[in-house]
């Protein structure tokens, strides 16, 4: 994330988490992880979203609705970062906006996280995801106030966005969650010695032979 900006200072960052801290405690964590599974049981394997998709692309209003939804979204998914720093034990940074590879994204300065013990970094990699799915169970909320069909589609998208975070790929969450789940900070760097080793008769480099042999199994 080269080219990049500050937009909230860390004051206002904490303040937000201030007021979001309380999600964290573990009744609500529950509370919130059972009501996305049952509410996305519910949309893919019952109600469906062919008639949110069909509806929306009929408008483009709409369109333009539901993209504005998605941003919002990111957004909240990393005040989650950010307030799961801060319930750790941490503080987090600014957060602001850049060009991530070659699309725009948001970013929050979680650095202190790293003094925080696995369980606290981990909290701190899955708080983004976390609050995408508080975001979706609130505007299911919404659709069974309203019975209105294209906010079903802003409720799939962040269960795309929340599997897209996990893939342990680029810089994505679920590269740091994999990394603090195995205590190798610089995993992508080790995936080629990695396979490598995996080729009958090869060496293993140095970089391969000093992981623990659960962790060359998770690289590979």
């Amino acid at each position: 994330l080269k080219f990049r900006t500050a937009v909230l200072p860390d004051s206002v960052v904490r303040s937000l988490t201030t007021v979001f801290r309380p999600l964290f405690l573990p009744p609500v964590v529950i509370a919130v992880v059972a009501g996305f599974l049952g509410v996305d049981a519910w949309l893919f394997f019952i109600h469906g979203i062919s008639q949110s998709v069909r509806q929306t692309i009929y408008d483009p209003a709409l369109v333009l609705a539901i993209i504005a939804g998605v941003v919002l979204a990111t957004a909240f998914h990393e005040i989650g970062h950010a307030t799961a720093t801060r319930y750790g034990g941490a503080q987090p940074g600014v957060m602001g906006a850049g060009i991530y590879m070659v699309w725009p994204a948001f970013y929050t300065d979680i650095t202190d996280a790293y003094r925080l013990g696995k369980g606290g970094r981990l909290r701190a990699d899955l708080g983004g995801v976390y609050f995408n799915a508080l975001f979706a169970l609130v505007v299911a909320g919404a659709y069974a106030v309203t019975s209105f069909e294209p906010l079903l589609l802003l409720v799939a998208l962040q269960t795309f966005a929340i599997v897209e975070q996990l893939l342990p790929l680029l810089r994505l969450d679920g590269y740091y969650i994999l990394s603090d789940l195995t205590g190798v900070p610089d995993i992508l760097l080790r995936i080629r010695p990695v396979l490598a080793s995996l080729v009958p008769g090869r060496p293993a480099d140095q970089r391969v032979t000093e992981l623990k042999s659960w962790v060359r199994a998770v690289v590979s």
